[in-house]
């Protein structure tokens, strides 16, 4: 036997004595006594109740939306014939196709919309942030009698002031424009959107602001570098909210616009989906409105994906003091 023979037995020996060594220490560690073994996580049946409740109320959350697309993507005549599952074989893209075609020329109702939007929600958001850290900071008499006349408006119908409203446009020269759909969605909107801000400026502890003061800040000081900070998921929410109000605006742009190139979006898909066939009777495409309405929510659905950490966290801090 050689020499290289002798030694690789050796280190095999001493291999296998030095894994029973161990494998034996182990054992004597996990019956050494105040050591206790890992222990193996138990499911208990409230977790197990937990998570088919979220799911069946993620399934009824979800199936309105699935039915919606799965409905835009049918003929006119499906609701006739009967929606079911045999359904499927007669999906078509003839909505989105009618939609998009470059004749519809959706462009400028586009544009329009977002002019609307972007206008409504950085005006919401300036003028409630102001007017929310006055009634909330600066203490004053009778800013409770403000604050409950500014939350007036949201128990008055909408419907109810569309003849008061249209009246003061036209005297203010702003009928059929987008100014004025655009100051009467900001008034719709600005008595939720302080009550918001107010309650998240409540929020905030006095003692950043009296440090601030201190410091030699003023109130525009305070206001801009401590307050707007910490108040920046209800300033999200206010401005979400108001560009909204603003996209999906379809009762006021019906009212106070009458040039068909100052239409938003949602009046001209309006429009799209209505059809006379017979003279002075409208006739709508359920597949076609459909369509529309998936159209439409796009930008409102990524929007608020993007910013819905924001979205939460002002909704929850603007609802509780």
């Amino acid at each position: 036997m050689s020499a290289t023979d002798v030694t690789g037995r050796t280190t095999a020996a001493s291999r296998r004595s030095a894994g029973g060594a161990s494998t034996s220490d182990a054992a004597d560690r996990a019956d050494a006594p105040g050591v206790t073994p890992p222990r193996r996580r138990r499911v208990h049946a409230g977790d197990v109740a937990y998570i088919a409740v979220g799911t069946v109320l993620a399934l009824l959350f979800i199936a309105p939306i699935v039915y919606i697309l799965f409905r835009s993507f049918l003929p006119a005549d499906a609701d006739a014939r009967g929606i079911g599952f045999e359904s499927i074989a007669t999906l078509t893209l003839r909505n989105y196709a009618k939609v998009f075609d470059p004749s519809v020329d959706l462009r400028q109702n586009i544009v329009n919309s977002f002019v609307v939007a972007i206008a409504v929600a950085v005006l919401v958001a300036l003028v409630s942030t102001l007017a929310a850290y006055a009634l909330s900071k600066i203490r004053f008499r009778g800013s409770s009698v403000v604050f409950v006349l500014l939350l007036a408006p949201l128990v008055v119908p909408f419907q109810g002031l569309l003849t008061p409203l249209s009246i003061i446009l036209g005297k203010l020269g702003l009928l059929d424009s987008l100014a004025g759909v655009v100051l009467v969605l900001v008034t719709l909107q600005l008595p939720f959107s302080v009550f918001v801000m107010r309650n998240t400026f409540d929020g905030i502890p006095p003692e950043l602001e009296d440090a601030a003061a201190i410091d030699g800040a003023g109130t525009g000081r305070i206001l801009r570098s401590v307050m707007l900070p910490l108040a920046w998921p209800g300033l999200v929410t206010t401005a979400l909210f108001g560009f909204m109000a603003g996209w999906n605006d379809l009762l006021s742009s019906v009212t106070f616009l009458s040039t068909d190139s100052k239409y938003t979006l949602p009046l001209a898909l309006s429009s799209i989906s209505t059809s006379f066939k017979i003279p002075g009777v409208p006739v709508i495409d359920p597949g076609l409105l459909t369509a529309v309405a998936c159209v439409a929510t796009v930008p409102v659905v990524v929007l608020f994906l993007a910013l819905q950490r924001y979205y939460t966290r002002g909704l929850i801090g603007g609802s509780i003091k």
